[in-house]
């Protein structure tokens, strides 16, 4: 914009200034002409008066008259003598033979004298070019004079001029930065004024505009990171506008997807065809998905075109919600198994008490020893179902106390003997020695008595169960930096890598067959599991097959 004033700029000064002189060339030669008449008629008639004054007629003289006139007036005088003989100058470098086009003025006049009867004074345009010629110098100086005064001074007011400009500019600049406060001075013009009030408004409606947007935004994305369901937006072209970190994870997307088209995106081919049909439906939609590409995944997918405020017909988008629901799959298969599984521990012993029952009836209540034998089994059947009765009274009690507030204090050393007495004769009758190993200084805990105690003889009763006559069940306890470190160790059966994580699941059995031999209900394990969440601690077991089976309890001490 500069540039293009400056030249602008110089144009005009150069076009006006060459326009100006000639303008005032033409003027001044008009002047210099009228002069130069007024000269010539004012000179002519002075000479005429001279010669009509003299009496005497000498020609040399006349020369020399006409010689002196002409140099002192610039004319060619010419006297017409009575004779028809012609005195005129010579000196002037004017040849006698000029052209009609070169004379630029004449005047002749009647002379009453008895020697001469015309002078005729002419002006050559000749003449007129040294005026030309001077003047037309003067002109280029002043010239060259207006262009340098006026460049000092153009320059000068263009910096002024073009002032307000770059200020805009490097305001523009910072705003594009991020300085939305980036203010502009007043410049006196009202134009310019008015401009720079408006850029100064528009600047702080921008600011607030950010702002506003910004705190929208983050109030935004706070509320979708902080919603336990995925949310994923699409445009109508299939690009993303919009997700959160839960459908990132559900959908086990790693990358940066904004503004990516769905094809791009690495989810699995099932899915897209989904999003695909639901986008295609246009309006509310809910289908209940399985995917298995990364990990195996329950989700309900709900869906709703996201439309323009001003016009709510048209269509912008689809937004989708994704709710991940293979916990709540996974729970209600739990419960079915439960149930399954609890149906089917009660069925079998009613089955034979049942079976006892009418057998007695039918006469066998005569033969006491078939009697006696079927009422041992039947007090065994029945012992059974008391067992797991307590089982599940107990498991449903700790499931329930995750957050037990009971805090009593718990010596460890003291409920290991508490156990050992309880189960050293079962211990005893299989031969299983009983080793306790609790190193000096052991804390005591806080929390519920009977559930660390019941806990304890979950564990050490299932050692004795699954060990072999002859082996033994140990018990080391020590404390471990802020930990209670508890290991339950036997030299038993021991249990593979395939059934290691799922020993703690209820009425899962590695051996069905050796488990109700040894008169197991199949919820040791989950009770103790969920005692040790009670006491905010971990277990964990280490095994393996004919070498014996290793329970790590790690409680926290506060």
């Amino acid at each position: 914009m500069r540039k293009r004033i400056t030249i602008t700029f110089l144009i005009l000064v150069i076009s006006s200034s060459i326009i100006t002189g000639f303008v005032s060339l033409n003027f001044q030669k008009t002047i210099y002409v009228r002069n130069l008449e007024e000269k010539v008629e004012s000179n002519i008639l002075l000479l005429k008066d001279l010669l009509e004054e003299r009496r005497t007629f000498d020609k040399k003289e006349l020369e020399n008259l006409v010689d002196n006139y002409s140099k002192l007036i610039g004319t060619k005088i010419i006297l017409t003598l009575k004779d028809g003989s012609l005195v005129s100058t010579h000196d002037m470098g004017i040849e006698n033979n000029a052209k009609p086009l070169d004379i630029l003025f004449t005047k002749t006049v009647e002379v009453k004298s008895q020697f001469i009867t015309h002078i005729n004074m002419t002006v050559y345009s000749r003449d007129l070019k040294e005026v030309n010629d001077t003047f037309g110098k003067y002109m280029v100086i002043s010239i060259v004079t207006g262009l340098l005064i006026a460049f000092l001074i153009g320059l000068r007011y263009l910096e002024h001029a073009t002032k307000p400009y770059k200020d805009i500019t490097k305001a523009t600049q910072s705003i594009i930065k991020g300085k939305y406060d980036e203010k502009i001075d007043f410049y006196g013009d009202k134009d310019m004024d008015n401009l720079v009030q408006n850029f100064n408004l528009m600047g702080t409606k921008l600011q607030d505009t950010i702002k506003e947007l910004q705190g929208a935004n983050t109030k935004l994305e706070a509320t979708l990171t902080s919603i336990d369901n995925g949310v994923i937006a699409f445009d109508n072209s299939l690009n993303v506008i919009l997700i959160n970190p839960f459908a990132q994870n559900i959908l086990n997307i790693k990358e940066d997807i904004m503004g990516k088209n769905i094809d791009e995106i690495l989810i699995e081919d099932r899915f897209k065809e989904i999003i695909t049909e639901v986008i295609a439906q246009g309006s509310f939609y809910k289908q209940e998905v399985e995917m298995t590409l990364s990990n195996h995944k329950v989700i309900n997918l709900y869906s709703n075109s996201i439309t323009s405020t001003k016009d709510p017909t048209k269509k912008i988008g689809v937004v989708l919600i994704i709710q991940d629901i293979s916990k709540l799959r996974k729970l209600e298969m739990v419960r079915a198994d439960f149930v399954a599984n609890v149906s089917h521990e009660l069925k079998t012993p009613l089955t034979s008490l049942k079976g006892f029952i009418e057998t007695l009836k039918e006469g066998a209540i005569e033969d006491r020893n078939v009697a006696n034998k079927f009422l041992n089994i039947m007090d065994i059947e029945v012992n059974r179902l008391n067992a797991l009765t307590n089982d599940l009274l107990l498991l449903s009690e700790v499931e329930n106390k995750k957050h037990d507030l009971l805090k009593e204090l718990i010596y460890v050393e003291e409920v290991i003997d508490e156990v050992f007495q309880i189960l050293n004769s079962k211990a005893l009758n299989k031969s299983i020695t009983l080793i306790k190993e609790v190193r000096k200084g052991t804390s005591f805990i806080k929390g519920n008595y009977n559930y660390f105690k019941q806990m304890m003889i979950n564990l050490v009763d299932n050692g004795i169960k699954y060990t072999p006559p002859g082996g033994f069940v140990k018990v080391k306890a020590k404390n471990e930096r802020d930990n209670l470190l508890i290991e339950v160790i036997d030299n038993g059966v021991g249990v593979s890598k395939e059934h290691q994580e799922r020993i703690f699941e209820r009425f899962y059995r590695v051996d069905k067959s050796r488990s109700r031999q040894v008169g197991g209900t199949g919820l040791g394990l989950a009770i103790v599991k969920h005692i040790v969440s009670i006491f905010n601690g971990t277990i964990k077991v280490r095994s393996q097959l004919e070498e014996g089976t290793t329970f790590i309890i790690k409680i926290p001490l506060n």
